[in-house]
């Protein structure tokens, strides 16, 4: 049964933080601090390299004002990705089935979901199962079938980056929607799903 914007609401953070707010986003690896320092401290090396014989001090501030550019877009995408959470508890709304610990997953740290079916479903086989997540990425899996407490453990298959997690986090996110609504949404018309845990 889908979840009310309230009830959608209470499962995740009140306020989500920089990193929870820039996963959904494929914007949001422009929000991440550490990586504007590189990108600027990049430009600082190779401009000072580049005018290190210059005399005008004008190309030492063209160079400082280049330096800058990649904390403002850094500031300007997080103002843009605080509506975050309210875009997804309008996505949590749109299932038909509601979603413990999604928080784990925007912090970066859930790849792995749990489907818990409803009492006196017949939980499908993985010979069923398996073909339908590839249709999404061969790399989810199946990993897990406990039919004593009526569940399947799922793989999302995405692999954390040490050097840019924001952008695995969203690859991330962008998975557990797509292999939600191609394939455990339309499975729960056919084998009602009780509820999808994030673990």
């Amino acid at each position: 049964m889908p979840m009310t914007p309230s009830e959608a609401s209470e499962t995740i953070a009140e306020k989500f933080t920089r990193v929870m707010n820039a996963t959904p986003s494929p914007l949001g690896l422009l929000s991440d601090v550490i990586n504007a320092s590189l990108v600027s401290a990049l430009i600082i090396a190779i401009g000072l390299f580049m005018i290190r014989r210059s005399s005008d001090p004008a190309a030492l501030y063209a160079v400082l004002g280049a330096s800058a550019v990649p904390f403002a877009v850094c500031v300007i995408v997080s103002i843009k990705l605080r509506g975050t959470r309210e875009k997804v508890v309008a996505w949590l709304t749109t299932l038909p089935f509601p979603v413990d610990n999604l928080n784990s997953l925007l912090a970066g740290l859930g790849d792995t979901v749990e489907l818990v079916f409803a009492k006196g479903t017949v939980i499908p086989a993985r010979a069923d199962l398996q073909p339908r997540l590839e249709t999404v990425s061969d790399d989810i899996l199946l990993v897990k079938e406990r039919p004593e407490e009526r569940t399947v453990e799922i793989r999302l298959g995405i692999i954390d980056s040490k050097r840019v997690p924001l952008y695995t986090n969203h690859q991330r996110w962008k998975r557990l929607c797509d292999v939600t609504e191609k394939v455990f949404a339309p499975l729960a018309k056919q084998s009602p799903i009780e509820r999808m845990r994030i673990v």
